[in-house]
């Protein structure tokens, strides 16, 4: 009871929308940005292959062919 009545003038006047964002779990929101975060990297990887990709002495120093490197990068940043 005494949380209630703490968050209630927290959320005066705000959209339902924002007291609805609010109640969502730590946790669930934690592993929101996880996710969107490793896109984030993951774009940014495959950019990064997809110019190495014009370069085969740089390619064989990773162990890759260049038809490897332009698999991988053409994926989508949400594939594994």
């Amino acid at each position: 009871m005494c949380v209630d009545i703490l968050q209630e003038p927290a959320l005066a006047g705000r959209s339902p929308g924002i007291a609805a964002f609010l109640e969502i779990p730590k946790s669930a929101l934690v592993a929101c940005l996880d996710t969107v975060a490793a896109w984030t990297v993951r774009s940014g990887q495959r950019k990064a292959l997809r110019e190495l990709a014009q370069e085969g002495r740089l390619l064989a120093d990773l162990g890759l062919t260049r038809e490897q490197a332009l698999r991988e990068a053409a994926k989508r940043f949400w594939r594994p």
